[in-house]
């Protein structure tokens, strides 16, 4: 973890140390395992590469099976791929065996959608977690084409990522920045709100 995020900084092993007041030896050998840092410590390493130190919950995979889709799995909860690796070329010898491609470019919506078709149905544990990215699949889900029993697996994943109407009807203050400001002004906060209009789909050119 500490390498990971030094290297991500384009820092040295001397660089990280000076930063985060300890010794160059001090972090090869937390770095190559030879001995282990407090927590307070992996802090202050990690603070110093401008990372933070966060916990993430753990995605457990059940296997099922289906007579006409066969096997696949279902995650109890949808996570993220870190950019830019959710964005990569992405190449996956038994997924590339069924689909005939050698590359998947994800940074492509259209060969994202492809990839994600087929990773959810025939994907092992890793190429899931690693290729898969919960919003960008929430994003992507209604234009996937998937066996019916692997589309009813995962939606309840996919509605408890967008939440339920009553939960989204009153809009977030990310980071309670307006509710500071309104304050600061002598307002009440929350301010009355009203849904942005949605205009309709226009037709194509030829008159659609």
């Amino acid at each position: 973890m500490i390498e990971t995020a030094r290297k991500a900084a384009g820092l040295s092993q001397q660089q990280l140390a000076d930063w985060a007041r300890t010794q160059q030896s001090s972090v090869s050998e937390y770095e190559s395992r030879r001995k282990s840092p407090t927590l307070e410590v992996v802090e202050r390493l990690l603070g110093a590469a401008d990372h933070d130190l966060t916990a993430t919950p753990r995605v457990f995979f059940e296997y099922r099976e289906d007579p006409v889709t066969g096997g696949y799995l279902v995650p109890d909860r949808l996570w993220r791929v870190p950019i830019p690796d959710c964005y990569s070329l992405i190449v996956v010898f038994h997924l590339r065996a069924i689909r005939g491609y050698d590359v998947w470019d994800l940074s492509i919506p259209e060969d994202r959608i492809d990839f994600y078709e087929v990773a959810l149905h025939h994907g092992v544990e890793e190429t899931l977690l690693n290729a898969v990215d919960g919003a960008l699949l929430v994003e992507a889900w209604p234009h996937l084409e998937l066996p019916d029993a692997v589309r009813s697996a995962w939606q309840p994943l996919i509605d408890a990522a967008k939440g339920d109407r009553s939960r989204r009807s009153r809009p977030l203050d990310p980071g309670g920045y307006s509710a500071q400001v309104v304050a600061e002004l002598g307002a009440r906060w929350p301010l009355p709100t009203k849904e942005r209009p949605r205009s309709e789909p226009k037709g194509d050119a030829a008159g659609g």
